[in-house]
């Protein structure tokens, strides 16, 4: 299964947010793709850098595509790594 999810973050704001998912993890920073292990089987995160996103004249927001691929593990464990992930990237404000 994969996963496709567009979201506003800058690349410096993304490793913050990852570090949160996997905290004992040094992410390499110039890379784009990240194998995460897991109990059976592997999780993949890539992402794409997109053109911002104009919301009005004086707003812009920044885009990326992140991919979430799953390696030999069950749908159990793949909504649940969906569900760290969610939680990991959330934000304040509501």
């Amino acid at each position: 299964m994969s996963l496709k999810k567009i979201m506003s973050a800058t690349p410096a704001e993304f490793f913050r947010s990852l570090t949160h998912l996997e905290p004992d993890e040094a992410f390499d920073q110039n890379s784009t793709r990240f194998r995460i292990p897991q109990e059976m089987g592997d999780a993949f995160i890539s992402y794409t850098i997109l053109p911002n996103r104009q919301v009005t004249g004086l707003l812009s927001l920044p885009q990326m595509e992140v991919l979430l691929e799953f390696s030999g593990m069950s749908e159990e464990a793949q909504a649940k790594f969906i569900d760290d992930f969610d939680l990991a990237f959330r934000r304040g404000g509501g």
